[in-house]
């Protein structure tokens, strides 16, 4: 009996057609080898053992849905279909299922997440922002109808000027990771909020998955304000815990976190109000001891009297220059009415010689009333240098003061005639101070306008 001749394709097409029959679908253990990826997307790799090796493709559609990167080195199971490639005779396991031996696929590709990110930098401590000393606005990235929300906003409402702008996104399923990265990243640039949380409740590494996606990770590292990251519970860890500038164990653990900021920063303000309120309590009950020892000086009783008296020669001097003018005046008027009758003198009697004696009279009777106002003038600038020298102003500038009860403007002279309780002002060169009688201490001093003082004093 002779042998069937084939064609190569049609051999090749009874072979695939055995292999179908024969194997149907099948697990292959092994180890990856020479993973390449195709311009088409495609993946071409082998799969080994010590014994023996099997060419693999994963068309594009299938593995574009693995969460995890093929690697060489990687122990895997596969399952597909035997087949024998027409254009090159070889035999090939076409791949629809990868499954990484010894860890889960989830697991896996946290891994290498973690590990790509962390050699880029995104995790390193020197990147990651500090809270702000007083957030005010507040940015809530999370479900709306989820259980964190509501511990996030119960720790919140303890501090009532918190402004908090929910961004409401889904936390798991297909397309979660999108809405939390377009949300962090409006919120960062929206000038709106000081800082971003990003939480969620707890859940499995399935539940927790939109939160290891890069997309989340890079939308977290280029955020313009600091973000707290607040996903499941203690033990959970994502990436976003790894990238975000603060990591909260719990959605709780994040509200903590911005309301401890703040109390801190009502307690050290707190406390700086208290120490200014001391400071000035101490540095008023210094001024009342000095007021107390100076109220029985003996200068400082006289004071006001002479205060006085200086008033007084200062309104006489102030009215000085115009008693002058009017002396001038008078000797002027004088002078003209004494002029005009010699000049209707009659002849007779001698008029020119006369008229000669008369203005020679006149120009030293012009002469010495040039002298006396010359001196007058001297004797009032005198005067108010004295008058300042004197003023009860220049006193006052000297560091002492003027002592009145309130609501009567006479100046206290003796310190018996205050009683503890009453209320006195005394005046400054600049301002008043308005004080409470304490007590009185018996005791003087000598006048500050005596002669032997001033000696001492000059």
């Amino acid at each position: 009996m002779s042998a069937r001749t084939y064609g190569v394709g049609e051999l090749i097409g009874e072979i695939n057609a055995t292999l179908a029959g024969g194997f149907g679908e099948v697990w292959v253990r092994g180890e990856l080898s020479g993973v390449k990826v195709a311009a088409s997307g495609h993946r071409y790799f082998q799969v080994k053992d010590g014994e023996g090796q099997l060419s693999c493709a994963m068309w594009a559609a299938r593995a574009d849905r693995l969460r995890f990167k093929l690697a060489d080195g990687q122990a895997v199971l596969l399952r597909g279909t035997i087949e024998v490639y027409p254009q090159r005779g070889s035999l090939q396991l076409i791949v629809a299922e990868v499954q990484p031996e010894g860890i889960g696929e989830l697991q896996l590709a946290f891994e290498q997440m973690k590990a790509k990110l962390e050699t880029e930098g995104l995790f390193a401590a020197e990147r990651k922002r500090p809270l702000p000393a007083l957030p005010q606005r507040l940015g809530l990235v999370t479900s709306a109808s989820g259980a964190a929300v509501r511990d996030v906003l119960k720790v919140l409402s303890r501090w009532e000027r918190l402004s908090v702008l929910l961004y409401a996104v889904r936390v798991q399923g297909k397309g979660s990771e999108g809405e939390i990265a377009r949300a962090v990243r409006y919120l960062g640039r929206s000038g709106l909020v000081d800082v971003v949380l990003v939480v969620r409740g707890g859940g499995s590494l399935e539940d927790l998955w939109a939160f290891n996606e890069e997309i989340v990770a890079r939308a977290i590292a280029a955020s313009p304000v600091p973000v707290i990251s607040g996903v499941g519970h203690e033990v959970d860890f994502t990436i976003a815990d790894f990238v975000a500038d603060v990591r909260a164990a719990t959605p709780t653990q994040a509200g903590e976190l911005v309301v401890a900021a703040l109390e801190r920063q009502q307690r050290r303000t707190e406390t700086a109000r208290d120490g200014v309120a001391s400071a000035f309590t101490r540095k008023l009950e210094h001024a009342q001891l000095r007021l107390r020892g100076l109220e029985g000086a003996r200068g400082l009783a006289r004071l006001p009297l002479r205060l006085k008296e200086l008033d007084q020669l200062l309104q006489r001097l102030e009215a000085l220059p115009q008693l002058l003018r009017s002396l001038v005046a008078r000797r002027h008027r004088r002078t003209e009415a004494a002029t005009a009758h010699l000049y209707r003198w009659p002849v007779r009697f001698g008029a020119p010689r006369r008229r000669e004696l008369i203005t020679a009279r006149l120009a030293v009777a012009g002469e010495r009333l040039r002298s006396l106002v010359a001196r007058r003038r001297l004797e009032l600038a005198g005067g108010e240098r004295a008058l300042g020298a004197l003023s009860p102003r220049r006193v006052l500038e000297r560091g002492y003061s003027v002592t009145t009860r309130e609501g009567d403007p006479k100046p206290l002279t003796d310190a018996a005639g205050v009683n503890a309780g009453e209320r006195v002002v005394t005046t400054f060169a600049t301002g008043h101070l308005r004080s409470l009688v304490l007590g009185r201490i018996n005791g003087s001093q000598g006048s500050l306008f005596d002669e032997e003082e001033k000696t001492v004093d000059s």
